[in-house]
C-alpha cells in the first residue's frame, strides 16, 4: 500500500512568492509615503517656527526704534558726532538690509555702542561710556538684519554677522507711510529644496516712535 505524498507543488510555490512580493512592495511604498508625508510636515514646522521667530524679532525690534528717553536731544547733547549721526537716522530700510538703533531691554550680552543719560527734567546726555549720577541710563546699540544668499543675517554692533535663518529665497522691507503713522512691512520666503517646499510669511509692524525717513 502506497502512502500519499504531501507538499507544496512548484506552481503553488511561485504563487506563494508572487503574493508575497507583492504585500512587500505595497508595505514599502506605504511606509515610503507615510516617511515622506512625516517629512514633509516636520520641515513645514521648523520653518514657520524658524520664520515666526525671526519675524517677532524684528518686529520687536522695529517697535523700539527711536525711544530714546523722555526729553527732545540737540546736538549738544552728543559726545560724538558719529553717535549725532546715528541717532538722527535710526532706521534705514532698504530692499534686503534693515538698520535699527534700538534701546535695548536688559539682560543683553556685550557691551552697547551708546548709552542715553538722562533725569528725563532737564538733563540728558548720549555718551559711549556708563556715567554714575543720572537717574536713567539706556543701553542703545545699532542692529542689522540682512539677506546674504539664502541667509538672513544678524549683528549687533561691530560684531560679524551670524546665521538667523537658513533656506530663504527672498526677503523684502519696506516703509510705508500710512494716514495716522507709518509702518514697515516685511515679507520672508523660505524654501526648502530637497523637500521643494516653499511657504510666504508676511508681517507689518507699526513705528511707535518718532523716526525720521532715511
Amino acid at each position: 500500500m502506497r502512502c500519499g505524498q504531501r507538499g507544496f507543488g512548484l506552481l503553488e510555490l511561485m504563487l506563494a512568492l508572487t503574493i508575497g512580493l507583492l504585500l512587500l512592495a505595497a508595505a514599502s511604498q506605504l511606509f515610503t509615503s507615510a516617511h515622506h508625508t512625516w517629512r514633509l510636515q516636520s520641515t513645514a514646522v521648523r520653518m514657520q517656527d524658524e520664520a515666526r521667530l525671526a519675524l517677532l524679532r524684528i518686529a520687536q525690534d522695529i517697535r523700539m526704534t527711536g525711544m530714546f528717553g523722555c526729553l527732545r536731544l540737540r546736538p549738544q547733547h552728543f559726545s560724538s558726532s558719529s553717535a549725532e549721526h546715528a541717532f538722527a537716522r535710526p532706521m534705514e530700510v532698504e530692499a534686503s538690509t534693515l538698520s535699527l538703533v534700538v534701546t535695548e531691554l536688559p539682560g543683553q550680552a556685550g557691551a552697547p555702542l551708546w548709552f542715553l543719560h538722562t533725569d528725563c527734567t532737564s538733563e540728558v546726555s548720549v555718551d559711549d561710556n556708563l556715567k554714575e549720577g543720572y537717574p536713567q541710563a539706556y543701553p542703545i546699540s545699532r542692529y542689522v538684519y540682512q539677506l546674504q544668499g539664502n541667509t538672513l543675517r544678524f549683528k549687533r554692533n561691530n560684531s560679524n554677522f551670524q546665521p538667523l535663518v537658513e533656506n530663504v529665497r527672498s526677503m523684502r522691507f519696506q516703509r510705508v507711510q500710512m494716514a495716522q503713522g507709518e509702518r514697515v512691512d516685511i515679507a520672508l520666503t523660505l524654501y526648502e529644496p530637497t523637500l521643494e517646499l516653499e511657504q510666504r510669511h508676511e508681517l507689518s509692524v507699526a513705528i511707535r516712535n518718532p523716526v525720521p525717513a532715511s
